[in-house]
């Protein structure tokens, strides 16, 4: 079911024209929340199509630690919850962010004793004050180690007691996807205030959709959300095709001036990434939907127009907007992405920098970036710095 990940230090990309008709793989952002909301369900979930990767293993792996049974049926596991969550003592979240803050409020439900949560380099410089704040205003004793608000993270067990807290919504939208999973266990009703400015917003609507299918009870008036205690139930759940992947192979035809037809499953969940058919389309790329078979074919001749892009919604997409500005007749604007420094890596900076060296003029600013492209892409070599969507971003240029 789950193999070892190979690695390798570099990979020689050289211009070539894509074309065919393929599936990406599937959603690992639903593939996280599939676990954590079946790991406290009330009874079995089937999830049909998940995605398999290294940050998704992790959760995987949390859950059995937790107590649940995995139960690998091909193209879909089982999940079987524990009565009673186990406590695992010690979380590897490798180098998954989703993971380390899902599971921070799961391992405050844990009956007692405490949960130290850890991963790579890049986690233990991920910001967790917001919702080590909110935790312990919901009445669960958590801290950072390194008492700056990085991990590794301290969780006592015992519960979480409920209540209102206030949240900051500037950073990441997983704190609150982290309290709206987990306070469906509290012992009372539970409210979040969530204070704008607030990013990657469609990522809170990906959550609360699996909650619902799941039937727990949150409601959002504005930016408050309620959370009644309640079972989680759902017999079976299918992870969608994931846009976010998807998002480079449009942008791989788009370099290649070539044509890539992509079939995309489950099209009515949420998906922050699916924003990227409006990019591309206002770039001037050719987009051709098939209703039969739930496709877009991507196309692509000669520089694209460039334009001004607000990213806050869906900052995942910047390695692939600045990759594609490298084509453009004209200035590309991003905007809305000053809490990209907070993923794998700084990509903000990362992608200023290394963009540079293919002859592009980057301004740096701390909230976006203006990319001219250069008259010829120059033959050059980037470093991702370990950070994977920099690196399957960057190896398309080669593409060009």
């Amino acid at each position: 079911m789950i193999k070892e990940c190979e690695f390798m230090d570099s990979v020689t990309v050289k211009p070539c024209k894509l074309k065919g008709k393929i599936r990406p793989p599937n959603s690992k952002s639903y593939t996280h929340r599939a676990l954590c909301l079946g790991l406290l369900s009330q009874s079995p979930t089937l999830i049909v199509n998940p995605l398999f990767s290294r940050d998704t293993r992790a959760t995987l792996t949390s859950c059995v630690n937790f107590g649940a049974e995995i139960l690998d049926l091909d193209s879909a596991v089982e999940l079987k919850p524990p009565s009673v969550l186990l406590n695992p003592e010690k979380l590897n979240v490798e180098n998954s962010g989703t993971t380390l803050r899902f599971l921070t409020s799961i391992s405050a439900l844990v009956p007692q004793g405490e949960v130290i949560l850890n991963g790579d380099d890049s986690i233990q410089k991920r910001p967790m004050k917001p919702l080590l704040n909110s935790l312990n205003d919901l009445g669960v004793s958590c801290s950072s180690v390194n008492v700056d608000g990085t991990p590794p993270i301290i969780v006592k067990g015992g519960g979480i007691k409920g209540g209102h807290t206030e949240m900051s919504g500037s950073i990441s939208s997983q704190f609150i996807s982290s309290l709206l999973i987990s306070c469906s266990r509290a012992e009372t009703e539970t409210s979040v205030k969530l204070l704008e400015p607030i990013v990657s917003e469609p990522y809170i609507d990906s959550t609360l959709f699996m909650i619902n299918k799941f039937n727990g009870l949150v409601t959002r008036n504005n930016n408050i959300f309620k959370i009644e205690p309640s079972k989680y139930s759902c017999n079976k759940i299918n992870i969608p095709s994931d846009f976010s992947a998807a998002a480079f192979i449009f942008a791989g035809a788009i370099l290649s001036n070539g044509k890539v037809t992509v079939i995309m499953d489950e099209q009515d969940m949420p998906q922050a990434d699916k924003n990227i058919l409006n990019i591309i389309s206002q770039m001037g790329a050719s987009i051709e939907t098939n209703s039969t078979d739930s496709s877009f074919t991507i196309s692509s001749e000669g520089l694209l127009n460039g334009g001004s892009f607000d990213l806050s919604s869906c900052p995942d997409l910047l390695p692939v907007v600045s990759v594609l500005s490298l084509i453009s007749s004209n200035s590309v604007k991003i905007t809305g992405i000053g809490h990209t420094k907070y993923k794998e890596s700084n990509r903000l900076k990362l992608v200023a920098s290394e963009l540079r060296k293919t002859g592009a003029s980057v301004v740096e600013s701390e909230d976006s970036l203006i990319i001219d492209a250069p008259t010829t892409i120059k033959s050059c070599k980037l470093n991702s710095h370990d950070d994977h969507r920099l690196f399957m971003a960057f190896s398309l240029i080669g593409l060009n």
